[in-house]
């Protein structure tokens, strides 16, 4: 990195190649196997022994976990240059504690656990994780203080969305594997309310509020369909956001 501040949005955080650096990442990414995943796949289960650690190239994914009275509960949504997984990995035959999902297609480094170990050792790189799990914690933390807005709906809808398919300019997304263009996030209303500490009911009720020439709610999903607009709502003109 070459020092300057680096733009990111609130919804994803601050990643882990922007805490170890660019020429780290690189090589963290040396280390592995290119992968893809269709939006809507799990990549990893919660409960399966961690064998490997994702870096994420392209796409954004969630974290899920299952409590042990049923409850589903989203804890975060992770963006390129992040890893995942890496909990389970750095103690030999630890259980992962969440599932990941791709909410968009994604591409991502398979890094297997010795390899993955390896490198953290080798570069000194035990610090850089303790700091990016601390900084995980309070972004969620800021995630859901405040009240529940439409604007606070926008915002995160707007991050996923220029996260995953890029932060251009253009009014109308295309893409997403949806005939009619747009934006697709499968991400549910349910979740994004877990996300934002809200009900569903109040989400439901600000995506009204956006319109949905702007944003389309469906099943297990919602769509995109103009950039500029939820900008506009999100009162964002001028790309992603900066997390203060």
């Amino acid at each position: 990195m070459d020092g300057t501040t680096e733009r990111h949005d609130p919804a994803l955080g601050v990643t882990f190649a922007r805490l170890a650096g660019e020429p780290l990442w690189n090589r963290l990414l040396d280390e592995g196997r290119t992968r893809r995943h269709r939006a809507g796949e799990t990549l990893l289960r919660q409960g399966d022994t961690g064998t490997h650690v994702l870096a994420l190239v392209a796409g954004v994914v969630k974290v899920i976990r299952v409590e042990r009275d049923g409850r589903v509960r989203l804890l975060a949504f992770r963006g390129a240059g992040d890893v995942v997984g890496e909990a389970a990995v750095l103690e030999e035959g630890e259980r992962r504690l969440a599932s990941v999902t791709a909410i968009v297609d994604v591409t991502v480094v398979v890094v297997e656990e010795r390899r993955f170990r390896g490198f953290v050792e080798r570069c000194g790189l035990s610090p850089v994780l303790t700091r990016h799990a601390l900084t995980r914690l309070r972004q969620s933390d800021r995630a859901r203080g405040g009240c529940c807005s439409r604007e606070r709906v926008a915002q995160a809808l707007l991050a996923l969305a220029e996260a995953a398919y890029g932060g251009g300019t253009g009014g109308s997304p295309t893409g997403g594997g949806r005939a009619g263009g747009g934006a697709y996030l499968s991400v549910t209303r349910a979740e994004l309310a877990q996300y934002l500490g809200a009900s569903r009911n109040t989400v439901s009720a600000a995506l009204r509020e956006i319109g949905d020439r702007v944003v389309g709610a469906e099943r297990g999903g919602v769509v995109v369909h103009d950039l500029n607009a939820l900008r506009a709502v999100a009162a964002v003109t001028d790309g992603p956001y900066t997390d203060a």
